[in-house]
């Protein structure tokens, strides 16, 4: 990105937290609970006590009423840990008035400003080539963590990825945990060899594929399905509408 254009993307991502609390309303609270039931501030259900639970939880109006010990649980909220995926392919660069990459970097200040409203955790896997090792950047708190992370995906250039930087990029990542999730935002040119990495993945964490339609350039190639499991989500967004607009819609349908 040249230094102008970096600027005004910069000028952009100043308003990115404000436009995202307008459109979700107050943040992302509960955009992301537990399926762990227990102590928390959500309340989900009365039941019967069984031996082992928590007294100190027991409805005990609803227990005088009943006849039977009847007990109060709790969603308990946790921390959310997002992946940004960028394909670096040439094709990323290209387009007018709006390219594909600067597309995806709208997406990814748009989930930097999100999870640092919800005090959690933001990284970055851009794949390299022959020439270009890869980008990773583990996933950290904080508004300063995000403007780094922006920074350096906008300071990269072209790739073209195979299977192998595919491989190195993502490492170990997703051999431990559970419930993360993984945004990968692609035109689809540079994806070869990906599906064979995410199909274990894709059954622990959650794993959304965000395209962009370029209806305009009717011109361009289609490229070749890559083949990803079932249990990948898609999202094609028209790349001419405003991807924090859709974001924001995306996150408060439980798209998170």
């Amino acid at each position: 990105m040249t230094p102008r254009g970096w600027k005004r993307f910069l000028s952009r991502l100043r308003r990115l937290p404000l436009r995202l609390r307008r459109v979700l309303r107050g943040g992302t609270e509960g955009l992301h609970l537990s399926k762990t039931k227990g102590a928390g501030l959500t309340f989900v259900e009365n039941r019967p006590y069984v031996p082992g639970d928590d007294p100190r939880a027991i409805n005990w109006p609803l227990t005088a009423r009943t006849g039977e010990p009847i007990i109060k649980t709790f969603q308990t909220s946790r921390e959310l840990i997002v992946w940004l995926v960028v394909d670096p392919s040439p094709s990323m660069f290209l387009g007018d008035p709006v390219s594909p990459i600067r597309w995806a970097l709208e997406i990814c200040g748009a989930a930097q400003a999100t999870t640092a409203a919800g005090k959690d955790r933001l990284g970055l896997l851009v794949p390299g080539d022959a020439g270009t090792p890869p980008l990773r950047i583990a996933p950290r708190r904080g508004r300063v963590q995000g403007l780094h992370l922006l920074e350096a995906l906008a300071d990269r250039g072209p790739a073209i990825p195979g299977p192998g930087d595919w491989q190195a990029a993502l490492g170990r990542w997703g051999d431990h945990g559970r419930g993360h999730r993984l945004w990968i935002l692609s035109n689809g040119a540079g994806l070869q060899g990906l599906a064979p990495l995410l199909k274990p993945l894709a059954a622990r964490h959650r794993v959304v594929w965000f395209r962009p339609d370029q209806p305009h350039y009717r011109h361009m190639p289609n490229w070749p399905d890559p083949g990803f499991p079932p249990n990948v989500e898609r999202q094609n967004w028209n790349i001419m509408e405003d991807p924090v607009t859709r974001l924001g819609i995306w996150l408060k349908g439980g798209g998170a």
